[in-house]
């Protein structure tokens, strides 16, 4: 992934004056623009943008009103980070962890870039861990890395888009779309992030909401909801998402959600506050980290692409260790169950290796962990 960002940059760099037309709009009409034929839901809107103080007031009413507690009187929070093909680790979790037998029900389900892709099926449960598995080991991500050619110098990606939402189109259909909104109106969540990158916002999507929209667009908008989070800007195009205002209609440009956050979990506002009425201790949370942790040694090239590649990896990792611990400094602070798992310091797995047999060794590691209990942290 690291090696595609600077290969990205410096492809900016050479053809940073070519690029697509877009509609022109102001500040004021982006923030009153809905997603079109799409209104805001009762209890939730369909987005908030991740630094809004709407978003810590959704939070804590989640816990009070919107979220019901489990039957083993816990609400289970989940949460899947980014991390390309890795995210074949979340699929061997899940497997693992059903075989265990204590894999509990979730009632919060988060994702961000691969953990989006992955979210909805973790939320619909352990009867959709063989959709889950066949869509990262099954074969079909392996054309995923296509090429422009010298197209890469008209365009904002590196690679195709197409592969991805074909990939996205594949596995989320309207039957996937009934029973997400199907869970939502039991009172689950379901959150999808992306990076909106004309406000340089991050924005959390509610998926139940969009499903339960009822209007012809909710589908096309889920998907590329997930096809946004995934998109690595530069590696892939971003994602236009059509919005309107009543009188003014326009595209938003979305990319990967990873861009303002590693994972959606609790919101930075809330990672020193001490909960007074304790409302929080019938929670657990869950994190899943699809990749390392630990720093990993290797000479760096003298060169703009070694540099720049080797400081990118530096960047991304900071803010994944900064977010981690921060929510875990809550959960202390707080008295709340928290773990996370990870892949191994030792692996050498690629987030940009495709291949069917380098997902299914992924896979393995995760089901293996899940199975003995290990993985956890």
């Amino acid at each position: 992934m690291i090696r595609v960002l600077s290969l990205a940059l410096l492809v900016l760099m050479l053809g940073g004056c070519v690029g697509g037309s877009r509609s022109s709009f102001a500040l004021q009409d982006r923030q009153a623009a809905r997603p079109m034929g799409l209104t805001s839901d009762e209890r939730y809107p369909i987005r908030v943008y991740l630094d809004d103080e709407r978003r810590v007031a959704l939070f804590r009413q989640a816990f009070r009103e919107g979220v019901p507690v489990g039957e083993d009187g816990v609400v289970d929070f989940l949460t899947l980070s980014g991390g390309g093909s890795n995210g074949a680790f979340t699929a061997g979790l899940m497997r693992g962890w059903t075989e265990s037998g204590s894999r509990p029900d979730f009632e919060v389900v988060t994702g961000v870039s691969t953990g989006a892709l992955a979210a909805p099926f973790v939320f619909l449960g352990s009867d959709w861990n063989d959709e889950l598995e066949e869509a990262y080991t099954g074969g079909a991500a392996s054309t995923l890395l296509q090429s422009q050619g010298l197209g890469v110098f008209f365009g904002s990606g590196v690679y195709k888009g197409e592969p991805l939402r074909a990939l996205v189109e594949r596995y989320v259909d309207e039957a996937m779309l009934r029973a997400v909104a199907a869970e939502y109106a039991r009172g689950r969540v379901l959150l999808v992030a992306t990076t909106d990158l004309d406000s340089q916002r991050g924005v959390s999507w509610d998926m139940g909401a969009i499903a339960s929209a009822g209007s012809p667009q909710a589908l096309e908008l889920f998907r590329s909801v997930l096809v946004a989070s995934a998109s690595i800007p530069g590696a892939f195009p971003p994602v236009l998402i059509q919005s309107n205002t009543g009188d003014l209609s326009f595209e938003e440009m979305h990319v990967d959600g990873g861009v303002t956050t590693p994972f959606l979990a609790v919101p930075e506002t809330l990672w020193s506050y001490d909960e007074p009425s304790a409302m929080l201790r019938a929670a657990r949370f869950h994190v899943v980290i699809n990749g390392r942790l630990a720093p990993s040694f290797a000479v760096t090239r003298d060169s703009l692409g070694g540099v720049l590649g080797r400081s990118v990896e530096i960047l991304l990792r900071s803010s994944l260790v900064t977010t981690l611990e921060g929510n875990r400094a809550f959960a202390d602070r707080n008295d709340l169950f928290f773990r996370y798992a990870a892949l191994p310091d030792d692996s050498e797995a690629s987030p940009l290796d495709f291949s069917p047999a380098s997902m299914r060794a992924v896979f393995e590691v995760g089901r293996a962990g899940a199975l003995s209990g290990d993985i956890w942290r």
